[in-house]
């Protein structure tokens, strides 16, 4: 057990006298280690911010992993969901993370300095701290225990090895130990602890095109590749999903496949009843969910994932069913008109002359994001792009309720909906939500 006494009354318990203290109330520091670590494990976070002010050893138990792992153990963890943006003006991506009021929901941009410092408080924001710059795209991001991993990506329109760790209990940054192979847009999903990133390396016959890193060893390790070399070859969807202990992913052509870690071995699954439409999957309740860029919800049972045994060359193969999700009418008009980026006319017609006019470059970008918050709801963010004298773009979120009614169709119910950002004057710049995770603290 870890012991958060303070530097002043260490040396007075050693000689078995009294501290300076000892004729005050009795506070924290006067306890068992057990008991402190139970009663500070009840507070709020905002508490618990205070508190890591108190001195030293208060913010070391504040960024304590015990307190963290008590928390879980006594079912009194909350979920925080962060987001990530990007504007083509800013050198990094910002954070922030989303705020739950009782009829509307707000963004509180979060302090992400390069250092050890606990900055739990949420300081006004430093920009000569930021001396790294971190993807801007094609990153991928997965939470595991009380951090955000940042995998792979774009810096400066190169692809990198790099891996960033966003410490979500002291709001700092740290590197962690580079990939072996440079990537952009991977798949990665965690089991066992461990993380499992494949694919978006620039050569698809790389022999680290799979690797797993292990947070506890702080090492990487090779995986055997995808044997089937189409798989190999192309591109990822944001959609993985974690079940039964496999990683299951999605490529650019809609087929499926899946990792398992106990044995070492790749799998087929079934391929996608939605060719070409889906734009982000999350799973609730065991449920997996998705967004098609026409604005709708739709919902699969988890056991589709799985590819069904083939005879032969000629055999079918398997399908996942998707189920729309009713909603509001007036939500998917909205989630429909959604881009998450605009693009300025010299921008698609630079695109248009390279790749001609078959396929637009705003219908590649990604539309409205979707993302699990905790619990039976979900979490939707899109842009509206409002014109008049001044043109101005504006990110909203809602939250949606889930449930699942006789007759087995899923409902949706908005609890909350409201823009989250304004950007005054929009004059067709990059502006667009990369991620949003969501992590249990």
């Amino acid at each position: 057990m870890t012991m958060w006494i303070s530097a002043a009354e260490e040396p007075a318990r050693k000689r078995g006298k009294k501290s300076p203290s000892s004729s005050s109330p009795p506070s924290l520091s006067s306890l068992p280690d057990e008991v402190v670590l139970s009663c500070v494990a009840r507070t709020s976070r905002s508490d618990r911010a205070a508190l890591s002010l108190v001195s030293r050893g208060y913010r070391s138990l504040a960024a304590s992993p015990d307190l963290y792992k008590t928390r879980s153990r006594m079912g009194l963890t909350e979920t925080y969901t962060y987001v990530c943006m990007r504007s083509c003006l800013d050198q990094n991506p910002r954070w922030y993370i989303l705020r739950r009021g009782e009829s509307e929901n707000r963004l509180v941009r979060i302090q992400v300095p390069f250092c050890e410092r606990s900055i739990l408080t949420l300081p006004q924001t430093d920009e000569r701290m930021m001396t790294h710059a971190l993807p801007t795209e094609g990153s991928t991001v997965v939470a595991l225990d009380w951090g955000i991993y940042v995998i792979g990506g774009l810096i400066q329109g190169q692809f990198t090895d790099e891996v960033w760790l966003l410490d979500c209990r002291t709001h700092t940054w740290r590197q962690a130990p580079s990939m072996r192979v440079e990537r952009a847009k991977p798949a990665a999903g965690i089991v066992a602890g461990k993380i499992y990133v494949f694919g978006g390396c620039i050569e698809p016959d790389s022999s680290h095109w799979a690797e797993a890193f292990d947070p506890k060893t702080q090492t990487w390790e090779t995986l055997a590749p995808m044997p089937d070399e189409r798989l190999r070859s192309g591109g990822f969807r944001n959609t993985v999903v974690v079940r039964e202990e496999k990683v299951y992913a999605v490529d650019s052509r809609d087929r499926s496949f899946y990792y398992s870690p106990s044995d070492g071995k790749w799998g087929r699954g079934n391929n996608d009843s939605l060719p070409g439409k889906r734009r982000d999957w999350c799973v609730v309740d065991k449920l997996i969910y998705c967004l098609d860029r026409h604005g709708r919800l739709w919902w699969c049972e988890p056991d589709e994932l799985e590819g069904e045994q083939r005879q032969g060359e000629g055999e079918e193969e398997g399908i996942m069913y998707w189920r729309e999700v009713n909603v509001l009418d007036s939500l998917k008009t909205a989630l429909s008109n959604s881009r998450l980026v605009h693009l300025n006319r010299t921008r698609e017609a630079s695109w248009a002359s390279k790749n001609g006019s078959g396929r637009k470059l705003i219908d590649l970008r990604p539309g409205a994001r979707l993302s699990s918050s905790g619990g039976s709801n979900i979490v939707l963010f899109w842009d509206v792009l409002i014109e008049g004298d001044r043109r101005r773009l504006e990110i909203w979120s809602a939250d949606i309720s889930l449930e699942r009614r006789q007759g087995g169709e899923i409902w949706g119910s908005v609890e909350r909906s409201n823009a989250l950002k304004t950007v005054d004057q929009f004059i067709g710049h990059d502006y667009k939500v990369l991620h949003s995770v969501s992590v249990s603290l």
